[in-house]
């Protein structure tokens, strides 16, 4: 037993004198070559041009100043100091576990890091990096500081930043991600597993600055943001925001993200069809790529000092919506814009709009080529629009449109309780509207004042009363039709005292311009429900007397002219003549005008406008029912020179004939 002992006490002799030695050598030349043994134990890697730095009161602990690893004489990276903390835990679990290991001034590229086939396992508690600098197909970081906790590198597909559970950080001055450039960036948070958790992130791109916290969860690819905030974020339009979206796509392993609460201050963004400047935003519970139809509970809330909308300009617009599904409700829309102010308050859903208010005051403004169309279109595929209290108060508007310009000043509308369109088709479904003009000039015609009455209820929608006041005469008008009954009954009349001969040509576009005065009645009634019920309903009559009649602005040889030449007469806008040249005192005796329908069949007989050089003469007779039994005859003479223009059914034509040579062409 005490040769055993012996035995014993002489291996720990042996051990400890071979430990001290080991130790003595670490701290002298031949440490280089002891280090590189150990490497070819875990890796085919070898130090090079390394000084090693050893001190026996941290007796696990070695620093390498200027390490360059290499293998096959191939450097693949160097540093300019790396300290390695070996833990106590490497010889109770026999693994290779450090309990720190500091690397400073390392200079990574993806080519070095693929270079990385033979390490093995290795585990680092920590692992801090200084000045930093990466470089990858889509990545380049420059002088940044990365630490990780619970670093395990195990030979697997995953990549080396995602080998690790705990605590991180990172941060960096300069940063380049899929173009985008980066300053002063700054990550914390938590790894667990599949889980990353961002306490804090903040940076800089161009002149904005960004700062929240977030999560993200790899499994489901989903990106939550539970605060982030934007200051000072310039777009132009080289930068649209649909090009952002592609880019998230394209840039991030991101299918889902959530906006918790996102903020966007002093922010100015730029786009082709509009744009804003001080744009102050918060958006909450918002989900993308999900659309606006498709939010659960988001709300949205924006303001701006001024935007710029298809070339219309708001101030201090704010906007306040909340978002649910197939619904948006407005908590308060308003700007100031052309001149006056706007506010809407309501609800909209993908086929209806219903509003609780609609306030305009004081708009002044052109509107733009094709309104109309635009206008449409923006509610073309409504089946309700609804408004519960309009109040439209002193609006100008104006349109150059050559088909139909007009200016309107003073646009007083209110109403209550009003559905102006209900199961696709449009009218005064319910409510009650009282609209009034200060003065209005359509198509170079001028009247003052007129008032509009109506009111409906379950669909029976009445015209109460409508007075169009001219400069010298007056138009009237009452009707009604049951937009809920079958077939849409309806029925109009129109009462004439004195009103401008010229609407003939200003507003009925026929090709007749004529000055002087009409007096008269008109009646019709029928069904509307569409337009093969209206064709073979259509019943009525109308009584016209003409007073002081002229040519307006054409002489009878310029009119024959023009009609010889044109297509088709309908709608056409004849061209302006010296007044000097063209009205000659060309007064004309008119006949009375009898228009009489029945069940679609309209009948006009012949009527006669002439004097002693000129003559025109209009009969008809106009099936709406029956395209081949419509005829329209127009016979137009001058002196020796006649024109007559004929339709018949859908054929058209032109005789022109002359009593001085004798010709018909």
């Amino acid at each position: 037993m005490r040769w055993i002992a012996k035995v014993i006490v002489t291996l720990l002799l042996l051990c400890g004198l071979s430990l001290a030695a080991l130790i003595t050598l670490l701290q002298t030349r031949h440490a280089t070559p002891i280090i590189n043994h150990a490497l070819t134990l875990i890796s085919d890697y070898q130090l090079t041009d390394t000084d090693i730095q050893y001190d026996i009161q941290r007796p696990l602990e070695v620093t390498l100043h200027n390490p360059t690893l290499t293998e096959n004489q191939t450097q693949l990276l160097s540093a300019k100091r790396i300290t390695l903390s070996l833990s106590p835990r490497s010889f109770t679990l026999k693994q290779t576990i450090f309990a720190n290991v500091v690397i400073n001034g390392i200079e990574i590229d993806a080519q070095q890091l693929s270079a990385f086939k033979h390490l093995s396992d290795i585990s680092i508690d920590r692992l801090a990096i200084n000045d930093l600098n990466l470089n990858t197909a889509n990545m380049t970081i420059k002088h940044a500081q990365l630490q990780l906790d619970n670093w395990q590198y195990r030979s697997t597909n995953l990549p080396w930043w995602k080998q690790f559970d705990g605590a991180f950080q990172l941060s960096a001055p300069e940063m380049t991600w899929h173009h985008l450039n980066l300053k002063n960036v700054l990550l914390n948070g938590q790894k667990a597993q599949q889980q990353w958790q961002l306490s804090g992130y903040s940076g800089q791109w161009q002149t904005a600055s960004i700062n929240g916290q977030a999560s993200y969860d790899e499994r489901s690819q989903q990106l939550t943001l539970d605060q982030i905030t934007i200051t000072q974020l310039h777009l132009q339009q080289s930068q649209p925001l649909p090009a952002w979206e592609q880019w998230i796509i394209d840039a991030t392993p991101i299918e889902h993200i959530v906006i918790k609460r996102a903020d966007m201050l002093d922010t100015s963004i730029e786009q082709s069809t509009w744009a804003a400047d001080n744009i102050n935003l918060s958006l909450e519970n918002w989900s993308w790529p999900q659309s606006y139809w498709e939010q659960d509970d988001a709300y949205l809330s924006v303001s701006a000092t001024n935007a710029k909308w298809q070339d219309i300009v708001f101030e201090q617009p704010i906007i306040d919506l909340h978002f649910t599904p197939e619904l948006i409700t407005s908590q308060g829309i308003s700007a100031q814009l052309l001149s006056g102010y706007m506010r809407v308050d309501g609800a909209l859903s993908p086929d209806a709009i219903k509003l609780k208010a609609l306030t305009l005051s004081g708009l002044k403004g052109l509107l733009p080529p094709h309104w109309q169309e635009k206008a449409l279109a923006l509610v073309s595929t409504l089946s309700t629009f609804a408004i519960d209290d309009v109040d439209i108060n002193n609006l100008q508007l104006t349109s150059t449109d050559t088909t139909l310009p007009f200016q309107l000043a003073g646009i007083n509308i209110e109403g209550k309780n009003t559905v102006l369109k209900q199961n696709q088709k449009w009218g005064l479904w319910q409510g009650d509207i009282h609209a009034s003009l200060g003065f209005a000039s359509i198509n170079q015609i001028i009247f003052t004042d007129p008032i509009a009455k109506m009111s409906s209820h379950n669909g029976d929608w009445k015209i109460n009363k409508l007075v169009l006041p001219f400069t010298d005469g007056m138009l009237t008008a009452n009707g009604e039709i049951r937009l809920a009954a079958k077939g849409k009954p309806w029925q109009l009349s129109v009462t004439n005292d004195s009103v401008p001969a010229n609407v003939i040509y200003r507003w009925l576009r026929l090709p007749l311009p004529l000055n002087g005065a009409i007096d008269g009645t008109m009646k019709a009634h029928g069904l509307a429900d569409n337009q093969r019920s209206f064709n073979y309903s259509l019943s009525g009559q109308a009584d016209l007397k003409f007073r002081e009649i002229q040519l307006d602005n054409i002489a009878p040889t310029q009119l024959l002219s023009e009609w010889s030449k044109k297509s088709d007469l309908l709608g056409t806008i004849l061209p302006k003549y010296s007044s000097d040249i063209a009205n000659n005192n060309q007064a004309l005796t008119v006949l009375p005008l009898h228009i009489t329908a029945e069940r679609g069949k309209i009948t006009v007989p012949t009527w006669l406008a002439s004097n002693d050089n000129f003559s025109l003469s209009l009969s008809s007779h106009w099936d709406l029912a029956t395209p081949k039994q419509q005829q329209l005859e127009w016979i137009l003479k001058e002196g020796c020179q006649q024109l007559t223009r004929r339709w018949q059914a859908d054929q058209r034509e032109v005789n022109s004939f002359s009593t001085c040579s004798g010709n018909i062409k």
